[in-house]
């Protein structure tokens, strides 16, 4: 009996001990699970730093106002290879790019083609043109060194482009006090300026000039309502040397 009651009181030891243990262990590990990072005891939420998105917004190119001295930025005597690139940017592709050669030197610091028929201020020339009827004119002795020389605007129903006071292709004098109509003309036919710029006007009343039946040149003076806008043009362009008058 004595060695029964010895046994009992070993075997309550070792499964007191068991139990004692296990207590342990699971503290143990509560405790670690508890301090494991990215759990939801452990979780800390840390300051938010928003950072502001920049944004580059190109400028605008500048408008293409007609000018005495240019178009837009583009003033004469600039490479034509910017002039090109730039109004290309603006208007879209060029209708025609088309060059031409003015070999004979006509002793007065201008060139003629080789028949002579047409003059332009240097040997070499270049004339690129958009679909609204604008031309820009390079001039220069090389084709690698062209400049801006003039422009051209003419047959344009859209009015796509305008002198800085708004005068463009079917303006009428009447509407466009700041016209200058020169005196005299090639019968409906005259002449003027504005912002610097030349214009060919057309009448549709009074002749701008006309010949008496004693051949007599006679100057007209037709009512600013009859008389509109057809041609702009402004600095050194190619012109026909014989014309009708």
């Amino acid at each position: 009996m004595a060695f029964a009651s010895l046994a009992a009181c070993s075997s309550s030891k070792v499964v007191g001990g068991g139990e004692a243990a296990s207590s342990t262990v699971a503290e143990a590990t509560a405790t670690s699970e508890s301090s494991v990072p990215g759990t939801d005891a452990a979780t800390t939420t840390g300051p938010t730093t928003t950072v502001a998105a920049t944004t580059t917004t190109a400028a605008a190119p500048e408008p293409l106002v007609l000018r005495g001295d240019g178009i837009g930025e583009f003033a004469l005597g600039a490479a034509a290879a910017t002039v090109v690139d730039g109004l290309t940017e603006q208007l879209g592709p060029p209708a025609s790019d088309v060059g031409a050669d003015y070999p004979a030197a006509d002793g007065l610091g201008q060139f003629t083609t080789a028949d002579g028929e047409t003059g332009f201020v240097a040997p070499l020339g270049r004339t690129v043109c958009w679909s609204m009827q604008f031309c820009a004119e390079f001039g220069g002795a090389a084709a690698e060194s062209l400049s801006f020389t003039g422009w051209t605007y003419h047959d344009d129903s859209s009015t796509a482009l305008q002198s800085s006071s708004g005068v463009t292709i079917g303006t009428r004098w009447s509407d466009a006090p700041e016209i200058t109509a020169d005196e005299g003309g090639c019968y409906s036919v005259g002449s003027g300026t504005v912002d610097g710029i030349r214009l060919t006007l057309e009448s549709e009343g009074e002749p701008f000039g006309s010949f008496d039946d004693m051949g007599n040149y006679v100057i007209g003076a037709p009512a600013p309502a009859d008389v509109t806008v057809i041609w702009m043009e402004t600095g050194e362009v190619p012109i026909f040397l014989f014309g009708d008058c």
